[in-house]
């Protein structure tokens, strides 16, 4: 664009009519935005990327949570050598829980294949070891990749540039993205996504501009993709639906189906292939999860039910940016019944899709951005539901709310409704996407403070134990009384941290409840706003530990049952485990089942065997880690 063009496009936007203070610098602040995202494809991408980093700097100072450990601990283990071999995620990842029920059953996986992933664990373990702002970093980065490929996608599907990067801007910011960036252990989703809409992009333009190297460029994303996460097998049903809608756009007859076959059988065949070579491992995963809360099987009669409700659930979410809470629709269907779940889920599908159909009434494909949002959630559709999968999905909405700008630019409803802040039509929608674009960023900045709550407590608790044990012989025995929930996982991370692979770390239970986090204290507002999300696992709870004699500890909680945290709903204990009268035996102690109900367990004995060095207990309840002495 040359220059007097942009100064002609930029007169356009502004009016000249006289100007009082405040809007001449608003209105300074949109034309020159304006300017800039139509200058040239570089001002545009470094103002994504500029936002796609700011919003998420919050976020850095996060420690590790729940599965990042495991991945710490697999990334340590694996060599280089091994970067492209399945990682085993069986039973025997449980085996410091000593109540789980793929332990005492002996359940195994295959595995999943992610080699993207665990290079991404060894390159950050290179480069900032156990330091978690660096791995924060690496998902900051692939996010910040992800919304220009974003601005790729969007500007096949818009003429003008500057919608393109108001697409790309509300996807940068938009606050479901807030877990898949901030957490650590989503890397897979933010490395998929980011590959996944590469590829499509590529695609894209191969389609517009013949050029080899597009559908090269496409063919190795998806690759990199599929070694990212399993759900991007749906590409090729995404491209496929692209091509007819791009026909449907251009008013033109549908592709012919050779000529459909030979653009997309490269895509079609990798899928097959990546399918067939990997469904073991997807048995193993589902088998290993069957009986919780993560994984619903789809020959169950509450499947329906299931996914609608997840699905209703999500695409709520992308419109209204509400915090996602990993809801079990399991227990809903239950009480209220099969049916009348089923017609209340498809009857807000059906209003949205109304709803969406009066505003995009007139316009041409908008079907396609929904179909988009559809299909890459349906890989997810048996899995409880986390704002995670929501990464690459939310880009349909995305491109809906681009497209409803490109109309507000064109009729100039915005205009007729707020003429006197003596802004242009066009200064008016790009004033209304900064004001949509900050609303998100302040919503995903407090969600990435809401995150950094539990991953910090979890910080200062490893701290304790260090504080506690300043160094430990090697081989030794550790036992963890009353883990918080959202610190699953820290055995695997306390090895790492002494630098003693032999060190054997035992959790003896979790704290069923995850806030309040000291029962002390009066709940604050958070806690009560929690209860009512999560009533089961938020309150007060009281538990004690003593010594029988030398070698048996007795634990008794009140306000509670062990064995009933929400991780454990997720990974559920063995129900042999919960009975009155139960003995589990392992290599360092015998846990005995004292008292016990319908509810769960009340009152535990710990019967713990001579060693050198003597087993050491330490106590986590209420954010500490103190010695059971």
């Amino acid at each position: 664009m040359t220059t007097a063009s942009v100064r002609s496009e930029k007169r356009h936007f502004l009016t000249t009519a006289s100007q009082t203070p405040r809007t001449a610098g608003a209105r300074w602040v949109v034309g020159r935005f304006a300017e800039l995202s139509m200058r040239s494809k570089r001002w545009a991408s470094l103002v994504i990327v500029l936002v796609a980093a700011a919003v998420y700097l919050n976020s850095l100072g996060n420690y590790f949570l729940v599965d990042d450990f495991w991945h710490l601990n697999e990334a340590a283990r694996t060599p280089w050598a091994a970067l492209f071999q399945p990682w085993q995620y069986s039973g025997e990842d449980f085996k410091a829980y000593w109540f789980n029920e793929q332990r005492l059953h002996g359940v195994r996986g295959e595995g999943f294949f992610r080699p993207m992933v665990t290079l991404l664990y060894k390159l950050a373990g290179a480069a900032f070891g156990l330091d978690a702002w660096g791995y924060h970093l690496v998902n900051v980065a692939l996010h910040a990749l992800a919304s220009l490929a974003v601005f790729a996608v969007a500007r096949l599907m818009f003429s003008h540039r500057w919608v393109a990067v108001a697409v790309a801007l509300m996807f940068a910011a938009h606050p479901s993205h807030a877990e898949t960036v901030q957490w650590v252990a989503a890397n897979a989703d933010a490395a998929m996504g980011c590959f996944f809409l590469a590829s499509f992009a590529a695609f894209g333009w191969w389609l517009r501009q013949r050029r080899p190297w597009q559908y090269g460029g496409a063919v190795v994303a998806f690759v990199a993709a599929l070694c990212s996460k399993e759900s991007a097998i749906v590409l090729p049903a995404v491209l496929l639906a692209y091509e007819f809608y791009r026909a449907h756009i251009a008013n033109k007859e549908w592709p012919r189906f050779g000529e459909l076959a030979a653009r997309h059988a490269v895509f079609w065949t990798m899928a097959a292939a990546y399918l067939l070579m990997h469904i073991k491992s997807f048995a193993g995963i589902s088998a290993m999860n069957e009986g919780g809360q993560y994984m619903h099987s789809p020959f169950s009669a509450t499947f329906v039910p299931f996914v609608l409700f997840n699905l209703s659930y999500e695409l709520l979410h992308l419109a209204v940016p509400f915090p996602l809470f990993p809801i079990d629709p399991g227990e809903l269907i239950q009480r209220a019944g099969v049916l009348p779940v089923t017609l209340v889920c498809a009857a807000v599908l059906a209003a949205l899709w109304f709803g969406t159909s009066w505003l995009m009434r007139g316009l041409r494909g908008w079907s396609f951005f929904p179909l988009f949002t559809v299909l890459t959630l349906a890989p997810t559709f048996p899995i409880l539901v986390a704002q995670r999968f929501l990464y690459v999905p939310s880009l349909g909405f995305c491109l809906l709310l681009g497209a409803l700008l490109q109309r507000a630019d064109d009729t100039g409803w915005l205009a007729q409704r707020w003429s006197r802040l003596n802004l242009s039509r066009r200064g008016l929608v790009m004033a209304s996407v900064g004001v949509v674009v900050a609303g998100y960023a302040m919503m995903t900045m407090f969600l990435n403070l809401m995150w950094g709550l539990p991953s910090n407590l979890v910080r200062r608790q490893i701290t304790a134990i260090r504080q506690e044990l300043p160094s430990l012989p090697r081989g030794s025995s550790l036992y963890l009384l009353n883990l918080w929930p959202p610190a699953f996982g820290m055995e695997f991370m306390l090895p790492l941290l002494y630098q003693d692979p032999t060190l054997d770390v035992q959790v003896l239970t979790i704290r069923p409840k995850m806030l309040p986090i000291d029962s002390v204290q009066p709940p604050g507002a958070m806690v009560k706003f929690f209860s009512k999300c999560l009533p089961d696992h938020i309150g007060a709870t009281r538990i004690e530990s003593r010594w029988n004699g030398l070698e048996t500890l007795r634990v008794s909680i009140e306000g509670g049952r062990f064995m009933r945290s929400l991780t454990e709903e997720v990974y559920p204990a063995a129900a042999e485990a919960q009975r009155q009268g139960a003995r589990v035996d392992t290599p360092g102690f015998t846990a005995e089942v004292v008292r016990a109900d319908a509810g769960g367990v009340q009152t535990l004995a710990f019967r713990f065997r001579s060693t050198d060095p003597p087993p050491m207990v330490l106590d986590m309840q209420n954010g500490r880690a103190e010695r059971v002495r």
